[in-house]
């Protein structure tokens, strides 16, 4: 049979049933130009091999261009699987129209240009419309399709490629429904206790369940925490006892920069169970953005009892075991949590933690692998493993190798059972990093951190965050000036704490530039009085802390949500704000605009209102991260502020499960601030940040630090100090006149020329190398690196040259038939220092890499 682009339907992965296969016809595709947004065309055609090409063309405009699929008969979809290859930098998305016409979709992210494994599954879509409109699944599915946009393209024409896609069919879910691709589950979230997750506020305790209460001098009483639902959350229950007639039980959850509230019910001082639908409906909106759809995951985040009409006095509130009712797919009914760590018998170990959210137990077998940063395999194991259902959580242990010249260790584990997806999850262990600590202040330099010593209590827990930014070479800190906090009554200003943070920072040799924001609690936000009233206080900042602190960046992110107001307002407050701080202080430093993203619309309108600023700032986060797109981008926003420098003051990847894993963390931080400084155009960059802040492994915005909440180091941190010290000697040196010529020479395009500021502080320069490879360079240290593919690049290295990975470990070049040469993995930077020669030109390494299937 001639080969054809063929589906192949399966049905039953979530049990174990038997298998079939259906075969779909080329002439369902068809080529959509997108034609909403005019400008795009292009094509689909499949080649003699079967595969799909997706031909685009944006020289035109347009906003993408995609290839569907319509279904003949609708589908009764639990997840669709296929391999896709792209231009490094494209911005793909796949889509599914379910039964009532509504489109879900979610983005692909991957950083390279060979084939990629991807299955998605029907839950948990990034983005929805039409129809129900309300982000489910509601099968069958009438169509599929997979998009290319023209945003960050670094060409206009090109194609995408795609194969073996394959439908998988949806069994009967445990409620019978052969229609649902998903299944019942249920478990508990949290029974109150020590391992809970949730906390009491004094004079109040919580301990066993037993939550005691003292209403004699307040009305309420809380419980706080952070627990993420797995699944997708339907329904809550928790059981409580006593308490008194006439007290009431709040709920509060959260989704990302989204609040909820809800009142479950009234005590009767009896025992109780309250059963209550998860978010939107039925709960008030208490924060964040409100357009209707929630953000999975849900978390509760706090319980509050408030005394109500009871008598003041001390109560006894028994709490039963939240538990809860929720839908998972065939590829989480078991979630896998892991953690490393060193215990104080200097023993390695890791532990792997499971839970089935399926009703009943499962048997299976769990695979470990222990990998170096080289990815050299230190030691693998296999073992039977049950779990009992019901989401009880259940643990093994294993001893970890970790050899004395090793800087890092990442744990790999797979629980495989017969009928199921097989469930993931890595943990990384990184040696501790005692460098020495340079007291001394350098502006100039370009290494910054979102080290955020204004979350800590005065003393040693501010002091030992400074300590280990500074030991990592960290020479500035973006900190929030509080103006709620500051302002204690009208007028009246309390600098003390504010004091100790900066006073923190500068002992560590880390300068401050602080952050004004957001509205204080005795004015009229978003008003003309009220930016007054902004300035005024800001007056006071600046004059407070002259001669500590002179760089001010006003307010943060104002083109989201964290600026309530009409947008054509924050120009009258950077305006006025700009003439304030340099009336207090000539020579201080304003920073404006500081957009989520690189707004250039909103950058635009800030320009057109005239509003003045001394360094524009940007926080440039993104999915994936491509160099060329990166640096191109911070090009072309400095041009638009007419060369005036560009600071990253905000920038990150978080490692919450499902989103970027540790070691990858870890290499996206180098490769931004590598960037960065290559591009150019930016003279410093700050990571989003220091401290991961929570525990809640689900939670985005918890694990964003390169140091977990106790203080112990991811590997991001390990790239940090890699990074900054081995360039942090550079910066500032006296530059070579000829290198300073040739690199202004280059070109009169602002796309390639180097911006004077780099010239003024001395900051290292990029390398010219064949596309796809990359290098920065001062005086005798060098990091090279390859995007996307592993290279081997021949080199000659002097006698005292020593190379070093991204952990700070030694590395020895291999030699063949005499010639030395770097292995440049993708996204993994190599640094020198000493005298070095390329000899040759890169070669790339066929079949090294390999692609871990992407799940979203």
């Amino acid at each position: 049979m001639k080969p054809i682009f063929a589906f192949l339907l399966t049905i039953g992965l979530c049990l174990p049933v038997a298998m079939a296969q259906e075969s779909a016809q080329p002439a369902h595709w068809r080529f959509s130009d997108g034609a909403e947004f005019p400008g795009a065309a292009g094509s689909f055609a499949l080649d003699e091999k079967g595969a799909g090409h997706l031909a685009f063309d944006f020289s035109q405009g347009g906003s993408y261009v995609g290839a569907y699929n319509d279904f003949l008969k609708p589908l009764h979809l639990a997840g669709v699987s296929f391999k896709v290859r792209k231009p490094v930098g494209a911005h793909l998305t796949a889509r599914i129209v379910d039964s009532t016409g509504q489109t879900l979709q979610e983005p692909l992210f991957f950083e390279h240009g060979d084939w990629q494994p991807v299955r998605m599954d029907m839950v948990g879509f990034d983005g929805y419309f039409g129809g129900a409109n309300d982000g489910l699944f509601h099968p069958p599915a009438k169509a599929f399709a997979i998009l290319v946009e023209s945003k960050d393209l670094d060409e206009s024409v090109g194609e995408v490629a795609f194969k073996d896609v394959v439908f998988h069919l949806a069994a009967a879910g445990a409620s019978g429904d052969p229609e649902s691709p998903l299944y019942k589950g249920e478990y508990v979230v949290t029974a109150f206790d020590a391992q809970g997750g949730m906390n009491a506020r004094l004079p109040h305790t919580l301990e066993d369940g037993r939550w005691k209460v003292d209403f004699s001098a307040s009305d309420s009483a809380l419980l706080g925490g952070s627990m993420s639902l797995l699944g997708t959350p339907q329904e809550l229950m928790l059981t409580v006892e006593g308490g008194a007639p006439g007290m009431k039980l709040e709920i509060q959850m959260a989704s990302h920069f989204q609040g909820f509230s809800r009142t479950i019910g009234a005590l009767n001082g009896g025992t109780q169970t309250f059963t209550f639908p998860v978010p939107p409906e039925g709960w008030d909106h208490s924060g964040g953005e409100n357009d209707g759809k929630v953000r999975l995951p849900l978390r509760i985040t706090r319980v509050t009892l408030r005394r109500g009409t009871a008598a003041k006095g001390g109560y006894e509130i028994r709490l039963g075991a939240l538990r809860c009712r929720t839908l998972v797919s065939r590829v989480d009914p078991v979630v896998l949590l892991s953690s490393a760590a060193v215990r104080e018998n200097q023993k390695a170990s890791t532990t792997c933690t499971a839970f089935n959210l399926l009703a009943d137990a499962v048997t299976g077998a769990i695979h470990m692998k222990a990998r170096d940063w080289e990815g050299a395999v230190l030691a693998e194991d296999r073992q039977a493993w049950t779990l009992p259902g019901k989401g009880v959580p259940t643990t093994l242990d294993f001893p970890m190798p970790l050899p004395a010249d090793r800087n890092f260790v990442e744990v790999e584990y797979r629980f495989e059972v017969e009928g199921l997806e097989s469930a993931e999850t890595r943990t990384t262990y990184t040696r501790p990093f005692d460098g020495t600590i340079d007291p001394t202040l350098k502006p100039g330099s370009p290494w910054g951190m979102g080290v955020y010593l204004y979350r800590y209590p005065k003393g040693e827990p501010m002091e030992r965050a400074a300590v280990m930014a500074a030991k990592a070479g960290v020479k500035w800190s973006r900190e929030e000036f509080s103006w709620g906090r500051i302002e204690t009554a009208p007028g009246v200003y309390n600098f003390d704490f504010y004091d100790s943070v900066v006073d923190t920072a500068m002992q560590q040799g880390i300068s401050v530039y602080g952050l004004l924001s957001y509205w204080g609690r005795f004015t009229k936000p978003y008003t003309q009085e009220g930016i007054d009233d902004f300035c005024t206080w800001t007056r006071a900042v600046v004059r407070h802390f002259k001669g500590r602190v002179k760089h001010w960046e006003v307010y943060n992110e104002p083109n989201i949500f964290f600026w309530q107001g009409p947008k054509d307002l924050y120009p009258v407050l950077l305006k006025q704000c700009y003439a304030a701080i340099k009336e207090e202080d000539p020579e201080a430093v304003v920073l404006g605009i500081s957009t989520a993203g690189i707004d250039t619309d909103f950058i635009q309108l800030c320009l057109d209102a005239e509003a003045p600023l001394d360094i524009l700032t940007v926080h440039p986060y993104r999915g994936y991260f491509s160099e060329k797109m990166f640096m191109r981008e911070l090009r072309d926003v400095a041009a638009m502020v007419n060369d005036k420098p560009v600071w990253i003051t905000e920038m990150g990847w978080s490692t919450q499960v499902g989103a970027s894993h540790e070691r990858r963390q870890a290499q996206l931080l180098a490769r931004c601030y590598l960037s960065a400084v290559a591009s150019g155009a930016c003279q410093n960059i700050s990571w989003y940040d220091f401290r991961n802040d929570g525990d809640d492994p689900f939670y985005n915005e918890a694990n964003f630090g390169v140091i977990h909440r106790d203080f112990t180091p991811k590997p991001a941190y390990r790239a940090l100090a890699t990074v900054c010290r081995t360039f942090g000697a550079s910066i500032g040196k006296s530059r070579d006149k000829k290198q300073e010529n040739s690199q202004a020479a280059r070109s009169k395009d602002h796309k390639s020329r180097l911006w004077p500021s780099h010239f003024d502080q001395g900051l290292p320069q990029a390398l010219a190398l064949p596309d796809g490879l990359y290098g920065l360079r001062a005086g005798d240290v060098s990091a090279l690196w390859s995007s996307s593919a592993p290279y081997r690049l021949p080199v000659t290295l002097a006698e005292n040259t020593t190379v070093q990975n991204l952990m700070g470990e030694t590395l020895s070049p291999p030699t063949t038939d005499g010639q030395q040469a770097l292995i440049l993995r993708p996204g993994a930077p190599v640094f020198l220092q000493g005298a070095y020669t390329i000899t040759g030109k890169p070669v790339r390494m066929e079949g090294s890499v390999e692609r871990s299937e992407i799940l979203f």
